[in-house]
């Protein structure tokens, strides 16, 4: 039942935040009547359906906002996520944080953002202290490396939520079909005709991302499955030469590649580094894009900084980010349980960096 209160209506200071008694004051209303209409009461209380609407139509006209924290104490729940990024391979692209940001907006929660270094994540005591201090229910880790079997059931036993994104587990992440990827490059090249088709990466001494694994091995399945012989080519991971300003020790590389007799008529190439050399290379060599050379790269998006669009197996991160959000708003309900990995398929952007081969 709707009651009156008796304090009279009150001006508002400027850049005060409105609160459920500033809404009651203006109105003169009781603020209980107005604390069952903003938390969804109204019928329940009895209020009449006018009284609910004038309520809702005065807190938007004030701009309103419930209080977090008092909702977080009610519920249980802080309605935030998480997003821990790692400093050591740092790799937050924009598609990735777009797609985290929409499905987090979608459940009308909240994303927070920390960054620390990768044996702060390693510390079990870390990710308890975390959900406190940035007041969330579960914690997205973005970092180079994912986390030992022994560590993630640790977290179990805590029960943390969290889950990795962009890692190669078995449980509790969320990444890109790399292997798929290889696959699908290379298919896609052996399809228009192309039967010498190296693979280009660069030589990463220590420990790399599961891509460069995964991306390799699915171009060599496939070639495998069609007969022909896998030819990598890794690149140096330095470009300086000494004694030398004017030239670059990658496309010096590349361009051996490139210059043998039975040079390879298509190229996969890991990234968008590895791509762009390969084409500067090429140039050199009077070689032209697509009629003498198909490229194929993995990126985000079709990139043209050697003015060719190139063709792209994307590695959908916004999808990624999408499924991670899915996937800790699941283990938030069940922490103590392991949620196998979810594998995102990727899909190829037609450029203009493909045609069948020529004559040899």
């Amino acid at each position: 039942m709707e009651t009156q209160d008796p304090t009279p209506p009150a001006g508002r200071a400027r850049g005060q935040h409105p609160t459920i008694a500033t809404i009651a004051s203006e109105m003169g209303l009781s603020r209980a009547t107005v604390t069952h209409v903003l938390n969804g009461r109204g019928a329940q209380q009895r209020i009449s359906p006018e009284t609910q609407q004038r309520v809702l139509e005065v807190a938007l006209r004030l701009g309103y906002r419930p209080n977090a924290s008092a909702r977080a104490i009610r519920a249980g729940r802080f309605g935030s996520i998480g997003l821990v990024q790692a400093l050591r391979g740092l790799y937050l692209p924009p598609l990735l944080l777009d797609g985290l940001s929409r499905a987090v907006t979608d459940l009308r929660m909240h994303l927070v953002m920390t960054q620390v270094p990768d044996d702060v994540i390693d510390d079990e005591a870390y990710f308890p202290h975390a959900l406190s201090d940035l007041s969330v229910d579960g914690v997205l880790v973005n970092r180079h490396t994912g986390c030992s079997q022994a560590f993630i059931r640790r977290l179990h036993e805590l029960h943390i939520p969290a889950v990795f994104i962009n890692v190669g587990q078995e449980y509790d992440c969320v990444h890109p079909d790399e292997v798929g990827g290889g696959r699908m490059a290379t298919a896609f090249l052996q399809n228009l005709g192309h039967e010498r088709i190296a693979y280009v990466d660069k030589d990463e001494p220590g420990e790399t991302h599961f891509s460069v694994r995964d991306r390799h091995a699915g171009y060599v399945l496939q070639m495998e499955d069609a007969g022909c012989m896998p030819w990598r080519h890794s690149l140096p991971s330095h470009w300086e030469i000494t004694g030398r300003l004017d030239a670059d020790a990658r496309v010096e590389s590349a361009r051996e590649l490139l210059a043998r007799p039975d040079r390879p008529t298509a190229v996969v190439a890991y990234e968008l580094t590895e791509a762009i050399t390969v084409t500067r290379a090429a140039s050199l060599l009077s070689l032209r894009i697509p009629q003498d050379l198909s490229i194929v790269q993995f990126h985000d998006w079709i990139d043209d900084h050697s003015f060719i669009p190139i063709h792209t197996v994307c590695n959908v991160m916004h999808l990624v980010g999408a499924e991670a959000v899915r996937m800790i708003v699941e283990k938030i309900d069940r922490p103590e349980t392991a949620l196998p990995a979810r594998i995102v398929p990727m899909h190829l952007i037609p450029g203009a960096s493909c045609m069948p081969p020529g004559p040899n």
